[in-house]
C-alpha cells in the first residue's frame, strides 16, 4: 500500500511536470569554442531548462539504469543540489537575464526547497541539496538590498543549515548513505569530499552573516583533516582509515576530492594544508587528468580506474578553480588557462555540458552549473593578468 502511494505522488507530480524529450543514444558532438562564447551558450541552455517553478531537472525521466534511490525523495534532493548550483552558475555569469533566473531560483530554494529531508534509513541524498542551497542562498544574500527578500533568504538558508546539524554523522560530517544501525543519527562513516563541499557552503554562509555553529564546522575541519593523507590524497570516507591503499585512495583515485578538500580546509585556515599543497593538488590534477577523463560519462559509478565515478569530473574541477583563485595574482593566468581549455573541449553541441547520465535529467543542468563556474572563474582569472 505504502508503495502505491509514493507511487501515486510521483505520478502527479509528473504529470504537471512532464519529462524531457527523450535524447537518441549516443553522444552528441561536442566542440571548443572561445571561452566568452561557451559561457553565453552554457547561460542560454541554462535559461532555456528552467522549470517554471524556478528550479530545473524532474526526477520522471528514467535512462533505465539511474542510481540507487527511493520514490519520489531522491529526485527531490538532487532538484534541490541542482537548482543550488545553476543559482549560484547564473548569478556569477550576471547579465540582467542570468540574474533574474537566478533569484527565481533562489526564492524556490528558499521556500519550496526548505524542504526537503531524509529520503529513508539507508539515504541520505538530502545532505547535498541542502549543501548547496546553504550556498547559492549565502550569494544570494550578500548581494541583496531589499529587507524583505534578505529576510526570506536568511530564513530559507538558516533552515538548511539546520537540515546539516540533524543529519551529520556520529563521527562529524556528512554521508549519503546509512547501510549501517539506521539511526536518526546516521552511522555511517562520512565521506570526506562531502563533507569538505559543506564545509565550502558554510564559509560563503558564515561570510554571509548566516549563523553555522562552531560545533559543527569544527568536528567537520577534524573529519577532513583526519581523512587526509601524507601525500596529499584524502580517504573516499572516513570508513576507508583501515584500508588507506584501496584504489580509491591513491592519487589518481582521490584527484577529484583532493581539490575539494584542499579548498575546505584552506578557508577554514586549518593548519593540515598550505598553498604549496593547493599547487601539488592542481598539478596532479593535469598531470594524472587521463583518469578523470576515462570516467567521464560512465554510467556505473566507481566502475573506472581507480574506482573513479563520472560525477567527479566537474566537482573536482570547479574546486579546482576556487583554489585558482587562492593563487598570487602572477600565478592565476596560467592556471586558469589551462583549466578553460580542458573545460571548453567538452561542452556539448547544444551548449550544456555532462558528466554523469545515470540520475535521472539532473546531469545537464548540475554539469553545465559546475562548467559556467569554472568558465567565469578562469575568465576573471586570465583578465586580472
Amino acid at each position: 500500500m505504502k508503495r502505491l502511494v509514493v507511487l501515486a505522488i510521483l505520478a502527479s507530480g509528473c504529470a504537471s511536470d512532464p519529462a524531457p524529450a527523450p535524447v537518441p543514444v549516443g553522444e552528441r558532438p561536442v566542440r571548443s569554442r572561445p571561452e566568452d562564447q561557451a559561457i553565453a551558450d552554457g547561460t542560454r541552455w541554462l535559461l532555456e531548462h528552467q522549470r517554471p517553478g524556478g528550479y530545473w531537472g524532474t526526477g520522471c525521466w528514467s535512462w533505465g539504469y539511474d542510481i540507487y534511490g527511493s520514490v519520489p525523495s531522491a529526485q527531490f534532493a538532487f532538484k534541490v543540489g541542482t537548482t543550488g548550483l545553476c543559482a549560484m552558475a547564473l548569478r556569477v555569469v550576471g547579465t540582467p537575464e542570468a540574474l533574474e533566473a537566478a533569484r527565481r531560483a533562489e526564492r524556490w530554494l528558499a521556500t519550496e526547497g526548505a524542504r526537503l529531508r531524509r529520503g529513508d534509513e539507508d539515504e541520505i541524498y538530502n545532505i547535498w541539496g541542502n549543501i548547496y542551497a546553504v550556498q547559492a542562498l549565502a550569494g544570494a544574500l550578500r548581494a541583496e538590498t531589499d529587507p524583505g527578500r534578505a529576510a526570506e533568504l536568511r530564513a530559507g538558508a538558516e533552515i538548511h543549515v539546520d537540515m546539516l546539524r540533524r543529519y551529520q554523522s556520529a563521527w562529524g560530517g556528512w554521508m549519503y548513505y546509512d547501510f549501517f544501525a539506521h539511526q536518526q543519527t546516521p552511522s555511517y562513516p562520512p565521506a570526506s569530499f562531502a563533507t569538505a563541499a559543506g564545509l565550502v557552503a558554510f564559509r560563503e554562509a558564515r561570510d554571509a552573516g548566516i549563523a553555522v555553529p562552531d560545533a559543527m564546522v569544527k568536528s567537520c575541519v577534524r573529519l577532513v583533516e583526519k581523512c587526509r593523507l601524507g601525500n596529499n590524497c584524502y580517504l573516499y570516507s572516513y570508513g576507508h582509515r583501515y584500508r588507506p591503499r584501496h584504489v580509491v585512495n591513491q592519487l589518481p583515485g582521490s584527484l577529484g576530492r583532493t581539490q575539494c578538500c584542499n579548498e575546505a580546509l584552506l578557508a577554514w585556515g586549518s593548519p593540515a594544508v598550505t598553498l604549496d599543497d593547493a599547487r601539488k593538488g592542481l598539478r596532479d590534477l593535469f598531470e594524472k587528468q587521463g583518469f578523470l577523463e576515462a570516467g567521464r560519462k560512465r554510467p556505473v559509478p566507481h566502475e573506472a580506474y581507480y574506482a573513479i565515478s563520472g560525477y567527479f569530473y566537474y566537482y573536482g574541477h570547479y574546486y579546482a578553480a576556487r583554489l585558482i583563485a587562492r593563487l598570487p595574482r602572477a600565478e592565476q593566468a596560467a592556471w586558469a588557462e589551462k583549466l578553460s581549455a580542458l573545460i571548453r573541449k567538452h561542452q556539448e553541441e547544444d551548449g550544456c555540458w555532462w558528466d554523469y547520465n545515470a540520475i535521472w535529467d539532473f546531469h545537464k543542468p548540475y554539469g553545465t552549473a559546475y562548467a559556467l563556474l569554472i568558465l567565469v572563474r578562469c575568465r576573471d582569472a586570465s583578465a586580472a593578468r
